[in-house]
């Protein structure tokens, strides 16, 4: 009797390692498909704004210094000098403009925004803006900066506008409306821009936006 009753424990609880193991398989497999779901990267070209937006843009690494952000101006005067030199001391509010037509290449990651002309290129760290947010905000957390997504931000509109429907129609993220909430994902998801003259390629990572009750993703 007594080697029955263990032999019925022995296979209930071999069934249980079986079962846990298959939920652990399981919960494995979600994760990961979550966590490629998340990491997304595509591509904007001249043909994505015109036919979604009916705008023409002449030089798409220009089109991100459409506006500037506050962050970001501060650097506006070690950009002065890709400019011609008949376009040097004009001002802060004259730079970004100018900058439109003589930038050919823009490569932004979490380290840094590498800017290049045609023939020059200048560099600006994290570590700078974080040196000097911690001068002038010394309470603000300077390690939710992202400078990708600050870069994006003061792209032009029609860019932004593609990239929200990218983000919904080919990646079936659940971007929500609203102008603070948006600049709120782009400026926490996007984590890289790779600016040339024919495209734009453009790195997100869902998974740095915080998570539903439910442990899911935001735009799941």
């Amino acid at each position: 009797m007594c080697s029955f009753v263990k032999f019925v424990i022995d296979k209930q609880k071999f069934f249980e390692l079986i079962i846990f193991k298959v939920r652990s398989c399981e919960r494995y497999r979600y994760l990961v498909a979550s966590q490629m779901r998340a990491m997304i990267s595509f591509e904007i070209n001249k043909k994505d704004l015109m036919d979604l937006t009916k705008v023409y843009v002449r030089n798409l690494p220009g089109a991100f210094f459409v506006g500037t952000s506050p962050l970001l101006k501060p650097f506006m005067k070690k950009l002065e000098c890709m400019l011609p030199p008949d376009g040097a001391g004009k001002g802060d509010n004259y730079i970004p403009s100018a900058l439109q037509s003589h930038i050919s290449e823009i490569h932004a990651n979490e380290s840094s925004i590498i800017v290049k002309g045609y023939d020059k290129e200048v560099e600006i760290c994290r570590d700078e803006l974080t040196a000097m947010m911690h001068v002038k905000y010394p309470s603000t957390e300077h390690q939710r900066l992202n400078l990708p997504g600050l870069l994006f931000l003061q792209s032009s509109p029609s860019i932004q506008v593609v990239c929200t429907i990218k983000l919904r129609s080919e990646h079936k993220l659940r971007i929500p409306d609203g102008r603070r909430t948006l600049r709120y994902i782009f400026h926490m998801g996007i984590v890289s821009i790779d600016a040339k003259q024919e495209f734009i390629r453009i790195g997100f990572d869902a998974n740095r936006l915080p998570k539903k009750s439910d442990g899911s993703g935001a735009l799941e």
